[in-house]
């Protein structure tokens, strides 16, 4: 099989994974994970919109983000309940809250204020 038809296939597949969590937690709130929750939640998984991005946050620290197909590694660490992570171009660690309904993420600076909305899948290698 050629690249395009399995990136077509990957895209599609994701994408069904998202609708299909998406509204298996319709019901279920938001909810701030700890510092503690964080952990077994996001680490050793992937955040996706399931078809642009996706960054996979390795429990070695390092963060692996791909956006429009353009793949950059950096790193993340947990402080003070939030998830911090930079893109490994000499920028500062973003931090964000992390809110979590099911397998539906939303990354936030502040309660109020959603900045990554995603799901929560395994990891795929990629």
């Amino acid at each position: 099989m050629n690249k395009r038809v399995v990136s077509v296939l990957l895209a599609v597949t994701m994408a069904t994974n998202l609708a299909t969590a998406l509204r298996a937690s319709a019901d279920e709130p938001f909810r701030l994970l700890s510092g503690k929750e964080i952990r077994p939640k996001v680490i050793g998984r992937e955040l996706t919109d399931g078809v642009h991005w996706s960054w996979y946050y390795s429990p070695n620290g390092s963060v692996i983000s791909i956006e429009m197909g353009k793949r950059m590694v950096g790193s993340w660490k947990i402080e003070e309940n939030k998830l911090c992570s930079s893109n490994g171009n000499d920028r500062p660690m973003e931090c964000y809250e992390v809110w979590m309904s099911g397998k539906n993420i939303s990354l936030r600076y502040f309660a109020d204020m959603p900045a990554r909305e995603a799901v929560v899948v395994p990891h795929t290698g990629r």
